[in-house]
């Protein structure tokens, strides 16, 4: 059957303004995006690990991550065509999540078109197009971007699938609601919370709309029993759970009588809709809600709406999505609420189209076609306002704000991006305040691409490695001052101050020329020191398998309890490999050094474990100095007390054996005795 010519019309139009929405929305979603966010968060970079691995060898890795860590599987594959476009980094993570944002966009509109019509659906998609949330969450190199596209496109091929006017059952759509469903638990947890939604969705069709379920009923629980099926690999490892441990927290206290926590963080998470929203830089412009005045208005008649039209299933599931997909916002609060709620953007967004449509059809009845025409003017003019709030609010407020430049790493990514553009090429000292991975190292991977740039990891406040090499250069941030102990051993020659802005939290970092060789040969006592191991007396250095302990210098002579002592160790690397075998399921070697202060039975009475030149950066030929921090207990008597030194693997808590001529003699060296005096 062929349309009317006014049939026709109507849909040219609607097709031109769905481009219109899509052409607007990729705007916001790609433009400046290689400057805002501007840097790279930890989160982001280690996304780009995982995708990066997926890339390079065509399968997962094996690492178990820290909690907040990239363990979603969908997109470390899903990523991997932008990394074959556009090079591994950051920006190919952006406009993966950039082309996700815009599939929300389509899918939003897919589903508001067949559950509420046309215009709604255009509205609906509009507010998701030009919302200051989903344009941020469109521009994160996270791993989550593609979970509530893929669960909206799910509800859309469900209602597709229900909505088949009793014809034959529409079984692809069945096929493609379970698999898209089943992919978003795959990309994200909170798809999770948002699917509890099908429990009273199932029953409520079981009473309010029994035609539907006899058709219907058994072809949705076999689609949820299968999703639940294809899921269950993932959702039944206990890792891939890591983030609902913060639940924990207020349900505990809720279970032992003690709700005020839990109802706090529902009362913080419902007012980020119109009053504060999320706090928390990384993820929006800190306490900016949701909604505006006008928009919220629309909005809670939107709720109100739903609850007068319970009885069509298209309100009342409405309400169930939105309800269960800000769970987790609701039991832990606004912080962070924006990527709690993610899965419900969505019915979020479509609440407000919803009743602005619905208060259109009634000025058009009451006051005539042509007042409706100027609501509909004024919600498109609104629209536009919206929009141009969006993109100040997140291009001028957000994207320039030192908070939000420190906080995506600006300064680390500077250093990046000069090292990989500059001519030199070589060893490179790096100083930075998180040097173990999978924290700036993989900050820097995402913009350093170079194989002739050689760096080492450390935080100059507490440890500094020394290339195996005559020449190199050393770059210094100021949020990792030189310790007071290497302010004047180095012999750090400026080459060039890389003046940032001047209002950043760190506005500029120091590129220096140094002789690392020379300069730890300067460093070390002339004369041989003697400490003592497995009951004898040995000559420096001493081999820990391979980690040779060569000097040390205790600072603080006769501490008093509760005071800090200082001492400073000498190390150089022989064998790396000493940690080895690293396990898979780890990024890389983890040491860490242990200084003890020992009473005459072996009882700690103060301790320091740290390493600060972490090992997964150490390199055979190396050497690094660790200055640490003793603190005593306040009850130690004055005394002479052992000071004892070791290494021990992080990963197996296993203590690096002392190695003399092939025999291990003990797992710590005694440097002496320290005393300790009174108050």
């Amino acid at each position: 059957m062929t349309q009317s010519p006014i049939s026709n019309l109507k849909s040219q139009i609607t097709n031109v303004l769905l481009v219109i929405l899509l052409l607007v929305a990729a705007f916001l979603r790609l433009y400046r995006l290689d400057e805002i966010p501007p840097g790279v968060t930890h989160d982001e970079a280690d996304t780009g690990y995982f995708v990066e691995v997926v890339y390079r060898t065509g399968r997962c890795s094996q690492v178990e991550t820290p909690y907040g860590y990239a363990y979603k599987p969908f997109t470390q594959y899903s990523a991997v065509p932008f990394m074959a476009l556009f090079g591994a980094n950051d920006l190919a993570l952006r406009f993966h999540a950039a082309f996700w944002g815009l599939v929300l966009v389509l899918f939003t509109y897919l589903w508001a078109r067949r559950a509420f019509g046309v215009t709604v659906g255009l509205g609906s998609a509009a507010m998701v197009a030009v919302t200051f949330w989903t344009v941020f969450d469109s521009r994160f190199a996270l791993n989550s971007p593609p979970c509530p596209a893929l669960f909206t496109g799910a509800m859309y091929f469900l209602w597709l699938a229900l909505d088949d006017g009793g014809g034959k059952q529409r079984w692809w759509a069945w096929v493609l609601f379970t698999l898209m469903l089943a992919g978003s638990f795959y990309a994200y947890e909170a798809a999770g919370a948002a699917a509890m939604a099908f429990v009273p969705f199932f029953v409520y069709l079981f009473f309010a709309d029994r035609a539907r379920f006899r058709r219907h009923g058994a072809w949705l629980a076999g689609a949820l029993i299968a999703a639940g099926l294809l899921v269950a690999p993932h959702v039944l490892d206990p890792s891939s759970w890591g983030r609902t441990n913060t639940l924990s927290g207020p349900i505990q206290e809720a279970t032992q009588g003690n709700l005020k926590p839990l109802l706090v963080n529902a009362v913080s998470a419902l007012g980020t809709f119109s009053f504060s929203g999320d706090s928390f830089v990384t993820y929006n412009l800190p306490h900016r809600p949701i909604f505006d005045p006008v928009v919220s208005v629309f909005f809670y008649g939107g709720i109100a709406l739903c609850l007068y039209h319970w009885r069509r299933p298209a309100y009342a599931f409405l309400l169930m999505w939105m309800t269960f997909g800000i769970l987790p916002s609701l039991l832990l609060g606004e912080w962070t609420s924006t990527l709690h709620s993610k899965a419900a953007e969505t019915p979020i967004l479509a609440l407000p189209a919803l009743c602005a449509v619905e208060v259109g059809r009634f000025v058009a009845r009451r006051l005539g076609r042509r007042w409706g025409r100027v609501f509909a003017a004024i919600c498109v003019i609104w629209l536009a306002v919206v929009a141009a709030f969006t993109g100040y609010d997140y291009f001028a407020r957000w994207g320039q704000s030192p908070e939000t430049r420190a906080a995506y790493f600006h300064n680390l990514v500077s250093i990046a991006d000069y090292l990989e553009d500059g001519d030199y090429s070589g060893d490179v000292a790096l100083s930075s305040p998180f040097p173990d991975v999978p924290l700036d190292p993989f900050i820097a991977d995402m913009r350093l691409h170079r194989d002739d740039v050689h760096g080492r990891w450390f935080d100059a406040r507490w440890a500094v490695v020394f290339p195996d090499a005559a020449h190199g250069l050393f770059v210094l941030p100021p949020n990792t001052p030189l310790n007071p102990y290497f302010a004047d051993r180095l012999d750090l020659q400026l080459v060039k101050r890389v003046e940032l802005r001047p209002e950043d939290v760190d506005p500029y970092f120091d590129v220096f020329e140094w002789r690392p060789r020379a300069v730890f040969s300067d460093l070390l006592p002339e004369a041989s020191q003697v400490v003592s191991a497995g009951g004898e007396s040995i000559d420096l250095p001493v081999s820990f398998a391979g980690i040779e302990l060569l000097a040390y210098d205790l600072l603080t002579l006769q501490p008093a309890p509760g005071e800090t002592a200082t001492l400073v160790t000498c190390w150089r690397i022989r064998d790396p490999d000493a940690l080895e075998p690293v396990d898979p399921r780890h990024y890389g070697r983890a040491a860490a050094l242990f200084v003890h202060v020992l009473d005459e039975a072996g009882k700690i009475v103060g301790q320091d474990d740290r390493l600060d030149a972490p090992a997964w950066s150490w390199h055979a030929g190396d050497a690094f100095v660790q200055v640490h921090e003793i603190r005593l207990d306040d009850d130690a008597p004055p005394d002479i007390y052992d000071l004892a030194v070791g290494i021990y693997n992080r990963h197996t808590m296993e203590r690096l054996p002392i190695v003399v001529e092939g025999a291990e003699v003990d797992d710590r060296v005694s440097l002496g005795s320290l005393e300790v005096g009174s108050k």
